[in-house]
């Protein structure tokens, strides 16, 4: 059979020589210095290699050569004691960036130029973030990589980077099955078959006005794929305007009898949120035997559920367990479950170990999870484990809020009203915007922030000083009214009345208070 190379200069998935090329390309200054013969030139201190051969070894056609792997060989050997053994490379690299030559410089002053570089502290992030997305990539070496980079080791961390494309990256590299193969692989610790899986893809694609028919006439047959989607279907409540969680699990049974990992890890997840049964030790047996079998089949989520069972003490006939909980969580970490970065971060963080807490949650917060997002905004804006720093806090809180409604962490809003529009904020060159602020309050208020209430009665009682205007003093009371049903308002009723002292007596008397 023909081999499919799979090319290494045009995905996000490669930490590779090719996309080494590519990213250099897309962050220089001048494109026409920047093409791969001059980049490849320039890490091999080399000028007289044809264009097909650098091509092959950029495409992934040819693993780099030996007479170029063995200069990296000795950099290897020597670089750590004898840094400035890459100050050429470098340099070169720093050339075809900014499209200026740059040439007697010591050591020294090429390390404090690297750590001023923008556009090669970007380069470095993207490499980085290649190393991530590429499961070739050793987690050690990754993580060392994010170290340096959070030290604004530019140089070493570059070293790094391209000792291990050029020697550890494995190239070519290629697949020699099908497609089909491929789907087969993926399915074969369940009980699902292809034909199942073509037959619910060609509904979801080829069916319209009739789509919830055509399911259920799936269902019928049992298929897997139908019987979840329906069974998602019933728990949200899009079926009848409620949810059936009874309705739910007996579709989620049906595909979890064939080894569907998501349907066997949601029937766990319902029992545990006793949205059916009532959390026995008999429905804990059961839903630990659904979440092993969804960790079995290969559910991610399943893993990291498993780590909350120890850390809670939900594990049948065993006892609550710390260690066993982050080993769970490390293992679905390592496949990229932001969830699990999260949980190994609080736990961190109850051990007041912040730096690692940061890193946990930065890696969540990178794959946009607006929980993680909101708390990297809540580190920068008091420089825990870091500077304090408001324009990355506010880059953050705003990330966290450009994500579904469903899996939106409120205090994001909260914590834009309050810290940034409120009253502006010259670090993050915003501007007061009284009138935006009330937007986030409110949507924070929405998402069940009740602090939010009492922001909004502050700054509805400052209108009111301004404008005596009735509208204002009704927003008060019922903003007031509400609060008062929460326990929060035993912390902040004595700040609201002294507030309120602020308004006219006679005003005074029309003000609700609890």
């Amino acid at each position: 059979m023909k081999k499919n190379f799979i090319k290494m200069n045009n995905n996000q998935n490669q930490l590779s020589l090719g996309n080494l090329c590519r990213i250099i390309k897309e962050l220089a200054q001048n494109k026409s210095f920047a093409n791969q013969t001059e980049v490849f030139y320039t890490l091999f201190d080399v000028d007289d290699v044809s264009d097909s051969t650098i091509n092959n070894y950029c495409i992934g056609y040819r693993s780099i050569g030996s007479e170029f792997r063995q200069k990296y060989i000795t950099y290897k050997k020597h670089y750590k004691e004898k840094k400035e053994i890459f100050d050429n490379v470098i340099l070169g690299l720093m050339t075809i960036l900014d499209g200026i030559v740059y040439s007697n410089m010591s050591h020294e002053q090429i390390i404090i130029q690297t750590k001023t570089h923008k556009i090669l502290s970007k380069l470095s992030l993207e490499l980085y973030n290649l190393a991530k997305n590429d499961q070739t990539v050793p987690d050690t070496f990754t993580e060392n990589i994010y170290n340096q980079i959070e030290k604004n080791n530019i140089y070493e961390a570059l070293c790094d980077i391209l000792i291990y494309i050029v020697l550890e990256k494995k190239q070519p590299v290629y697949t020699e099955t099908s497609q089909k193969e491929i789907i087969e692989n993926i399915l074969n610790r369940t009980n699902i078959s292809v034909s199942e899986l073509e037959k619910f893809l060609k509904l979801q694609m080829q069916d319209g006005i009739n789509y919830t028919h055509s399911l259920k006439t799936l269902v019928k047959e049992k298929n897997p794929y139908a019987c979840y989607e329906m069974g998602e279907m019933e728990y949200t409540g899009q079926m009848v305007g409620y949810p059936r969680y009874i309705k739910s699990y007996e579709y989620f049974k049906i595909a979890a009898e064939k080894n569907h990992p998501r349907a066997c890890w949601l029937i766990a997840q319902m029992i545990y949120q006793k949205k059916i049964g009532d959390l026995s030790k008999d429905d804990l047996k059961l839903a630990w035997y659904y979440l092993k079998k969804a960790e079995k089949v290969g559910s991610v989520a399943a893993i990291n559920t498993i780590g909350v069972c120890y850390l809670k003490g939900l594990v049948p006939n065993e006892n609550q367990s710390e260690a066993k909980a982050i080993e769970y969580f490390k293992k679905a970490a390592s496949n990229e479950y932001v969830y699990a970065y999260n949980n190994l971060g609080k736990i961190y963080e109850s051990k007041k170990d912040y730096k690692k807490a940061f890193k946990y949650f930065s890696y969540s917060a990178q794959k946009e999870e607006s929980w993680a997002c909101n708390k990297m905004g809540e580190y920068y804006r008091l420089g825990i484990a870091c500077e304090k720093d408001m324009k990355e806090a506010f880059k953050y809180y705003n990330l966290a809020t450009e994500v579904p409604l469903n899996i939106l962490d409120s205090w994001a809003y909260y914590n834009l009203a309050k810290y940034f529009y409120l009253n502006g904020n010259h670090e993050s060159s915003t501007e007061k915007n009284i009138d935006k602020a009330i937007k986030y309050f409110k949507k924070a208020k929405d998402g069940g922030i009740v602090q939010a209430y009492e922001e909004l009665i502050y700054i509805y009682i400052n209108k009111y000083k301004e404008t005596s205007s009735d509208y204002h003093l009704n927003k008060i009371n019922d903003y007031l009214n509400t609060l008062s049903k929460y326990k929060y308002y035993d912390e902040c009723q004595g700040k609201i009345k002294e507030n309120l002292k602020e308004i006219e007596k006679k005003h005074l008397a029309l003000i609700k208070l609890v």
